[in-house]
């Protein structure tokens, strides 16, 4: 009997690390439909990406996100029949707009017609949308205002940037959100939001027969608007030849972060390049040789903190940011110029081969763990994988994948990454100091 029971729950977790992601994209309008069927889930979950942020607008920024609270509460009917039997969110990056859902199995109808609605025409009354408006101008007091790292942030990418899409605020400022008219706003959805170019996940104890029912009532036969240029593939301004020094009254101690943007290596695909950035930021975050915590924070005592993220962007290039804090006694300037030093030795040298290994084999290990550990996880890669590559991956494709880079590969990416011309370093002092 005790054999029996074994036999069973091994089964049950084999159920959870083999999920299935079925494409159904062929049925549906979206340029990309998957499910992924998980009995053990508790609720269903529905995801609605479209490729649409802050980078594609003109004008006064943070229309995008302002877009999304209209969109989100459009989409459920708050003047009509109403929708909201589940949770629901959004969120808005500088490429991308996602809609989520989450409600039992008796709301998959209505969620499904919610996926829809994202792209139908916004019907709320003008005195509803301009309240909104004064809802996402609070946010900026929440989460901007008192964030003197935040605008350090944002200060940087217009520094860099400029004028260019890539350079915009997700969030605007109180003043660019006033300047913001629900008619530019209803405008924009018109002309950006295109089911055809949207990707939607689907998770949860549903069957492919359930999907294809509710797919063939609500999710055919959507308005396929005109493709419009992104501005993301705009050509970029000269980059700036001054550094940038921002006084921060919230500030405590310095703080620097340089941005910057690289082209591929040659011969690097896009999936190549996106799991090579992956093991070079765990490689570079870590405090084993050939990370950045070692010489500078263990060794040295240059900085108290360092962290390194990359992306990729819709372009193909790669957006990169290095922040730090200098410890005390060393100045934001000797600290950059440690930094620097430390990333091109690293980049000449190269990085250790045991480091790699050590790193790779750690991150494949965790991938393992959670694909065992959490069904909700292969919803998690499936999205990740959509907002970086175009298509969704199942858990065991993305384990695959981490283990093609080599340590040749992640010297040629960091050499890209730090030879660059396109970069610049912002600077930020506590009170209202500038040096």
């Amino acid at each position: 009997m005790k054999q029996f029971i074994v036999s069973l729950l091994i089964g049950f977790w084999a159920s959870i690390a083999q999920a299935d992601l079925l494409d159904l994209s062929a049925h549906s309008a979206f340029k990309r439909l998957y499910v992924i069927p998980e009995p053990s889930a508790r609720n269903i979950e529905i995801l609605v990406s479209v490729p649409v942020g802050e980078v594609d607008r003109t004008g006064p920024e943070g229309l995008a996100h302002y877009l999304e609270h209209l969109v989100v509460w459009s989409a459920d009917k708050v003047h009509g029949e109403g929708l909201r039997n589940r949770e629901m969110n959004a969120w808005t990056s500088p490429h991308w707009t996602t809609y989520w859902n989450s409600g039992p199995t008796d709301a998959l109808e209505n969620m499904i017609r919610n996926a829809r609605a994202v792209f139908e025409p916004i019907e709320l009354s003008q005195e509803f949308m301009l309240t909104e408006r004064d809802v996402v101008e609070r946010e900026f007091d929440l989460r901007y205002r008192d964030n003197p790292t935040a605008i350090l942030y944002r200060g940087a990418y217009h520094h860099l940037y400029g004028q260019h899409g890539l350079g915009r605020s997700v969030m605007g400022t109180p003043e660019s959100i006033r300047q913001i008219t629900p008619a530019a706003t209803l405008a924009f959805h018109k002309e950006r939001y295109r089911p055809q170019d949207a990707y939607v996940v689907i998770y949860g104890p549903i069957t492919k027969t359930d999907i294809l029912v509710q797919i063939e009532r609500h999710l055919q036969n959507l308005a396929q608007p005109r493709p419009v240029a992104r501005r993301v593939f705009a050509p970029l301004p000269e980059p700036p030849e001054n550094t940038l020094s921002l006084g921060l009254s919230a500030l405590t101690r310095d703080e620097v972060l340089v941005v910057g943007q690289a082209a591929p290596p040659a011969g690097f695909s896009r999936r190549k390049l996106w799991f090579s950035m992956l093991l070079l930021a765990d490689v570079l975050n870590s405090t084993q040789k050939g990370g950045l915590a070692k010489p500078l924070y263990f060794d040295d005592f240059v900085v108290t903190h360092i962290s390194v993220q990359f992306f990729l962007l819709p372009s193909g290039d790669i957006g990169f940011e290095v922040f730090f804090r200098p410890e005390d006694g060393v100045s934001p300037q000797e600290s950059a110029k440690r930094v620097h030093k430390v990333m091109r030795d690293l980049a000449r040298n190269g990085l250790a081969a045991e480091t790699f290994k050590a790193i790779q084999d750690q991150t494949r290990a965790e991938v393992r763990r959670r694909e065992t550990a959490q069904s909700k996880y292969h919803a998690t890669i499936a999205q990740s994988s959509i907002l970086n590559l175009g298509q969704a991956l199942d858990v065991k494709s993305y384990h695959y994948e981490l283990g093609q880079p080599t340590v040749n590969d992640l010297n040629t990416l960091l050499k890209s990454i730090v030879q660059s011309p396109f970069t610049t370093t912002a600077f930020a002092y506590p009170e209202t100091r500038n040096d």
